[in-house]
Parts: structure tokens; sequence; C-alpha cells
């Protein structure tokens, strides 16, 4: 029974990457909603992957690889972007982010129970996040981070 040193540094990696993840989702203060979609399909995933490491015949370093596999699609669950203190957090590893205050333009859609975000940046539009809090809430929040001369535009979906 011996097990590989990559296993082990997979395991080392799986470790901190958790860590990290979880600092990252404690900085986030306001977070954006995630589609059902990617639950059904992560959760899919690592079905597959423990019904194939409990299936086939392997090795106990094997297994390990498998169980350490399911961990590292799991982590998709974790997956936190929204608006932190100081800066919007577009991806988890993403670790510098966008400052609030290198935001030129923001705009908002009003959609039945969500709030689309946009934001630009340099004359470039960034990604668009989906939150589902208050409007109230979300324009108090921008409103103390934003510098003075950026833009919020509000637009309101007619369908609603």
């Amino acid at each position: 029974m011996s097990i590989d040193l990559f296993t082990v540094l997979l395991a080392f990696f799986v470790v901190i990457m958790y860590i990290y993840l979880s600092l990252v989702r404690k900085s986030v203060l306001i977070k954006s909603v995630k589609r059902k979609f990617i639950y059904i399909l992560v959760i899919g995933i690592s079905l597959l992957i423990l019904l194939l490491t409990l299936v086939s015949e392997q090795t106990i370093d094997q297994r390990i690889r498998g169980v350490l596999s399911i961990f590292l699609v799991l982590s998709f669950l974790l997956d936190s972007k929204g608006l932190s203190e100081d800066r919007l957090i577009l991806s988890p590893f993403d670790k510098n982010g966008v400052m609030y205050q290198d935001i030129e333009k923001m705009a908002l859609l009003l959609k039945k129970k969500e709030i689309r975000l946009n934001y630009f940046k340099n004359g470039r539009r960034g990604p668009m996040m989906k939150f589902t809090i208050p409007l109230e809430e979300l324009l108090a929040f921008l409103s103390e981070r934003l510098n003075e001369e950026a833009e919020i535009s509000i637009l309101v979906d007619e369908d609603n």
C-alpha cells in the first residue's frame, strides 16, 4: 500500500483550494445568484465519478484520487462572486476583482424577482451578475462605494 507523490500533491492542492475558496466566500458581502443548472451538472458529474470509482477495480491510490476528483468537481459549488467591501469579485480565483472607484457606469436591469447588474470600466462592459436582494439595499450599498462620477442607470423590464 503505497501512496504516490502526485496523490499527496493533489490532496494538498484540494485542501489549499477549499481554504482559499472559503476565505473568498467570507469576503463576499452580497452574493450573486447562480443558475440551478450548474448545481445539477456539478452534482451529476460528482455522482458519475463516485460511481466509476466504486464500480471499477482500483488500487487504494486510485480510489483516493477518485475521491479527491469528486472534491475538485464539488468545489464549483463554492464558487462565490458578488460584491465585497471594496470591489466586485467576478470569480473565486480573481484575486484583484474590479475596484469600485474604477467603475465608470453601472446598469441595473430590474426583472421579475432579480436585479441584473452590469458595469463599464475603461469603456468596456464587464460580465453580468444577478442578485435577488431589494433594489433599495443594492443602491444603498453601491452609493457608499462607487466614486462620485460613476453613473447608475436603472432599467425596468416591461414584461413584468
